[in-house]
């Protein structure tokens, strides 16, 4: 997932019009005060859509409980997209024993190579979330109900594959909407977003990628990366061996928030 086309933000655009109309209808100031309603309502809306830190549609988590604390958590959106470049970050992983949380999209668990990684890395102690079936580019159109199909659906293929049902969900793109905050009303789910975003699907030099992920980091960070990135296997790490010489420990996403992972843990 990286950063969404401008027409992927039109939800926002929409909602912050409607907003700024209703605002206009109510104004009973001068005249020239309309188009700063309407700018206002606006960038609100789009604000809240768009940042999935605001708050602004439903609750959030996106750092760690304790801030203070050097530890972060290491996330991939995405999975299992392509089985070889999950099954490196994987190799990775273990190397330097760090946990990580893999946000799974549900049509990415169809084949027998994407369920075989899915399932290494359950039993290698990494978590996994729901990160949709589809990650449509319109998922921030679709209604309630089609939300609530679409994680319920990737929940049950996963509880299929690993025996557990996740309660991490992160919406596709990042983007909360009025539907999306209804449809979490009915599911069990802590919705998860990021504070450290690293644009690896951007930025193609390793060092660059590299740089921003050193100059981001901050403790109680949640990172978001992709495990179908080419580049990650490489930059990985360098980026695992500059958290060690800065004294900074990697934990599963659920003891950074203090949250169980997956529905009936204890």
């Amino acid at each position: 997932m990286g950063p969404f086309p401008i027409f992927l933000r039109a939800r926002g655009v929409l909602i912050g019009l409607l907003l700024g109309c209703l605002l206009v209808y109510a104004w009973s100031g001068p005249w020239w005060g309309y188009a700063l309603v309407v700018w206002l309502g606006f960038t609100v809306a789009y604000f809240g859509t768009t940042q999935i830190a605001s708050h602004f549609y439903m609750p959030t988590y996106f750092k760690g409980i304790n801030a203070t604390k050097k530890q972060i958590a290491l996330t991939f959106d995405d999975g299992i997209m392509v089985p070889e470049q999950t099954g490196q970050v994987l190799k990775v992983l273990e190397q330097y024993q760090a946990k990580a949380t893999f946000f799974c999209i549900g049509k990415n668990l169809q084949a027998e190579e994407q369920q075989a990684i899915l399932k290494q890395l359950h039993t290698a102690g990494h978590l996994v979330g729901n990160h949709s079936f589809s990650h449509a580019n319109l998922f921030d159109f679709y209604g309630s109900k089609r939300v609530v199909q679409e994680i319920k659906t990737t929940d049950v293929l996963i509880q299929n594959l690993i025996g557990k049902q996740p309660l991490f969900f992160r919406p596709p793109y990042g983007i909360t909407t009025p539907n999306i905050a209804k449809a979490l009303k009915v599911l069990p789910h802590q919705t998860i977003g990021w504070s450290l975003r690293s644009l690896d699907t951007v930025i193609k030099k390793e060092q660059a990628l590299l740089k921003r992920l050193k100059k981001q980091l901050h403790p109680g960070a949640i990172v978001l990366l992709h495990d179908h990135v080419k580049s990650l296997p490489e930059v990985l790490p360098l980026f695992l061996d500059y958290l060690l010489s800065e004294g900074y420990v990697v934990v599963g996403l659920d003891e950074l928030l203090e949250l169980p992972a997956y529905n009936n843990d204890h």
